[in-house]
């Protein structure tokens, strides 16, 4: 077997996608042995970044439909959690403030943190299947369905603003334990972290089953040709509204994990502007690409990091041209280009392009002259 056959039965087995998901699988396991606990701690909270990249990706890189009230779902999770550890020793700071003195029975649910990380989970898919369910069963597609998804980040932003003497307002939740349940003390951010490495790695695979699957085949269909999809007997609203509703019950979850990690959840991570970041990152990293959606959401939050510390004055500025080129000079994000470079080379090598009066013997070139 030659050396090329050899390359392209290995590319094959082992996709660059596949390399590159191992590479960092590995990284991140390893990450806290050579980090300080405030690194550990932000890294975290990228991992929750990508969980909640791929609940975009699915919906937009493998549907088509771009939602820029994405963080909507991302919040509620969030906010679920944030609210279950403010009631655990009864009624909490901000709402004596305003003159409460007994706990909403709504509150009741939450005192088990448990049962509001589930709530947290199917009430953010709950509100996307209501809301697809409304959107795609009246034929509403394209830019319509982006220019709802933001007015319901506004309308979400405002809701938990306004309800400040039940949800603080502008100032949000903090201290929000690392899920220390039954009066047991919180993980620490190293097992924390462990913790939401593992739930971002089920995630993951889950995403790969579903993309793989005949559920995912036929949503792709849709972003390529709903019309088509339709005359071949296809309920395309049906599929659109189940990966909605997947979609919002992972950005859910992606929430759930964020807010313990990071001991806070306010209103500028429920927004238009948090849900554009979400959108950039998976552009950076490849849209309908679930690698890419990881490596777009780690360089582009530890690149907002890093440039924040050291150009504190204008770093959004820089970070916002370097945004502008990879997406200008590289359209299908950092991960598409290397899988096209890739398959370009597979096809060269497959197309016979190789050295001419060059004989392969065994896994050795030998020059002949004719």
């Amino acid at each position: 077997m030659s050396t090329v056959e050899k390359t392209r039965k290995i590319s094959r087995k082992f996709p660059v996608t596949r390399c590159t998901d191992i590479a960092i699988l590995i990284f991140l396991a390893v990450f806290p042995f050579f980090a300080r606990e405030f690194r550990v701690e932000m890294m975290g909270s990228y991992i929750c970044y990508a969980i909640f990249a791929l609940s975009l990706d699915l919906l937009w890189g493998y549907t088509g439909l771009l939602s820029l009230g994405h963080a909507v779902l991302f919040g509620m999770g969030g906010y679920m959690i944030g609210l279950s550890y403010q009631i655990q020793n009864g009624v909490p700071a901000f709402m004596q403030r305003e003159g409460i003195t007994e706990l909403p029975w709504f509150y009741a649910p939450l005192k088990d943190p448990i049962v509001a990380a589930i709530i947290g989970i199917v009430l953010p898919a709950a509100f996307a299947f209501l809301i697809g369910k409304f959107v795609f069963s009246s034929k509403i597609k394209g830019v319509f369905f982006t220019i709802i998804t933001l007015a319901l980040a506004q309308i979400f932003k405002d809701f938990i603003i306004n309800l400040q003497k039940y949800t603080n307002g502008f100032n949000g939740l903090q201290s929000i334990q690392r899920f220390a349940l039954h009066k047991n003390p919180p993980l620490t951010k190293v097992q924390y972290y462990y913790v939401i490495l593992a739930v971002g790695t089920a995630v993951f695979l889950f995403c790969m089953w579903l993309t793989n699957s005949r559920i995912g085949k036929v949503c792709t269909s849709v972003r390529e040709n709903e019309s088509r999809l339709g005359f071949l007997g296809y309920n395309t609203s049906a599929y659109k509204i189940l990966i909605f509703t997947v979609s919002g019950a992972l950005a859910g979850l992606a929430g759930v994990m964020y807010a313990p990690c990071t001991s806070t959840i306010t209103t500028e991570d429920i927004g238009v502007a948090a849900s554009t970041m979400a959108v950039i990152r998976v552009a950076v990293g490849g849209r309908g690409n679930l690698t890419g959606a990881v490596v777009g959401t780690l360089l582009v939050s530890w690149a907002q990091s890093l440039l924040s510390e050291y150009f504190s004055g204008y770093w959004q500025l820089i970070i916002g041209v370097l945004l502008l080129a990879v997406i200008y000079f590289i359209p299908d994000g950092i991960m598409g280009r290397v899988i096209k470079l890739t398959r370009r080379g597979a096809d060269d090598a497959k197309s016979g392009k190789e050295p001419k009066n060059r004989k392969v013997t065994g896994n050795v070139y030998s020059l002949q002259r004719r």
